[in-house]
């Protein structure tokens, strides 16, 4: 094989792999097809170009001649090529799994959230005796109305209870 067509193989299968790579599988189909017509099917190159066009086949959504190739590949000359064949049909292979979409989280869409805060900042506007600069975020004031205030003597209990515990252990230790 001539130098000239080895570059244009290698050349037609990097731009496969760099479509594939970048989720243009139907793109990646046409280059890895081009290099396979020119190069030897039973080489160590035409095998990685094949495997790469049975993934871009699968991926672009045409898995039965994904399926086929890789059958074929099964008995290619070179061992590497006939174990990842192998190993891509038993996925081909493998049943697909339903999945309810009842089981997927739905997570809201925040595109729209600097709009909403932009909105937000002129129906509140900021209302205290300090001066603000233009270089400090706003301050937004928030409705307190529900928050009760009134202390619950909690933190008074726990701290005379750790008092009492640490007082009779520390008595019980000097027995």
């Amino acid at each position: 094989m001539a130098q000239e067509s080895l570059d244009i193989i290698q050349s037609q299968y990097q731009a496969g792999q760099l479509a594939f790579e970048q989720g243009r599988y139907r793109d990646s189909v046409q280059y890895l097809e081009q290099a396979r017509e020119a190069v030897d099917s039973n080489s160590r190159l035409g095998g990685e170009i094949q495997i790469w066009l049975v993934t871009a086949l699968e991926a672009s959504g045409h898995r039965s001649e994904a399926l086929a190739l890789c059958k074929q590949l099964i008995r290619h000359p070179t061992v590497a090529t006939r174990q990842q064949a192998r190993r891509l049909r038993e996925v081909l292979e493998a049943p697909k799994l339903y999945i309810d979409p009842e089981g997927f989280v739905k997570i809201p869409d925040l595109n729209h959230l600097d709009e909403k805060e932009d909105s937000r900042s002129q129906a509140y506007p900021v209302t205290s005796t300090q001066s603000v600069s233009k270089s400090s975020p706003p301050v937004f004031v928030s409705n307190i109305e529900g928050v009760k205030t009134q202390d619950n003597y909690f933190l008074w209990v726990a701290l005379i209870m750790m008092l009492l515990i640490s007082g009779g252990l520390f008595w019980l230790g000097s027995f």
